[in-house]
């Protein structure tokens, strides 16, 4: 990878994301790294790799916001971004069914997920464009094919992620610009910062599913990481508009 070529990550103080950009920034790439509000688990990147890492602070479902902030990284030494990596996600939190469900907290969802996604490919295709170059890789669920009882806006949120991959691929392939989805399974994650009740409904979910999984256990970090690191690399040059289930054999 070139010194200037640069890749965006999302969610970047998430469980995944933080463990990937480590990983990036061993191979030598340089990160635009997005946070929300917090980001005590990537901090100690910027004192790592002080040329090799900038961080933002935007929700991803304030398109202005975002975009600003976004350029305003990008602008510094000349970065030019060639990959997108796109972790960003809120999970449903009431555990109830759809029409128990608090209709304010369901359309909530959406815009972060799904409206958020919009924002983040709205602020980044240009710079892609210009470049006639740029690979995508969204992050949906395996969800999008099973559904998530008690879940309903999660997963739907979820299943539109990969479809607008899917359309994005078809516009974007004249422009060198290749699109991909990534849809795990049950991932295993530092659960400490959540809360008392998402931690046991995690748990009894994952319990039910892992006996469904053939490999019998939940996804490591590095069990994601190859595919998403060869969708982003230049050895990517034909897959585009594809949605792949990292499920341990799981149909």
């Amino acid at each position: 990878m070139k010194q200037q070529d640069t890749i965006i990550i999302t969610g970047s103080n998430g469980n995944v994301a933080s463990w990937f950009s480590r990983q990036l920034l061993e191979q030598g790439h340089r990160l635009v790294l997005n946070v929300h509000k917090t980001r005590d688990r990537v901090a100690d990147l910027i004192i790592e790799y002080p040329d090799q890492v900038q961080i933002f602070e935007a929700d991803a479902s304030d398109e202005a916001l975002f975009g600003t902030k976004l350029a305003q990284c990008l602008a510094i030494d000349d970065w030019h971004p060639t990959a997108l990596i796109h972790t960003a996600t809120i999970r449903s939190h009431d555990f109830k069914n759809l029409a128990d469900t608090d209709s304010q907290l369901w359309r909530h969802i959406m815009d972060v997920n799904v409206i958020g996604t919009y924002n983040v490919l709205k602020a980044v295709i240009p710079y892609f464009r210009e470049m006639h170059y740029g690979k995508i890789v969204l992050f949906a669920s395996n969800v999008t094919r099973i559904g998530l009882p008690k879940g309903s806006a999660y997963s739907a949120s979820k299943a539109a992620i990969a479809n607008l991959a899917r359309s994005l691929a078809g516009e974007e392939a004249g422009n060198g610009i290749l699109v991909n989805t990534i849809s795990p399974g049950p991932i295993m994650i530092d659960e400490s910062h959540f809360s008392e009740s998402y931690r046991k409904f995690r748990q009894e979910y994952y319990q039910e599913k892992i006996k469904e999984i053939p490999l019998q256990r939940c996804a490591t970090f590095r069990d994601i990481f190859g595919i998403c690191n060869f969708l982003i690399s230049v050895d990517n040059t034909y897959i585009t508009g594809e949605e792949f289930y990292i499920t341990g054999g799981k149909l």
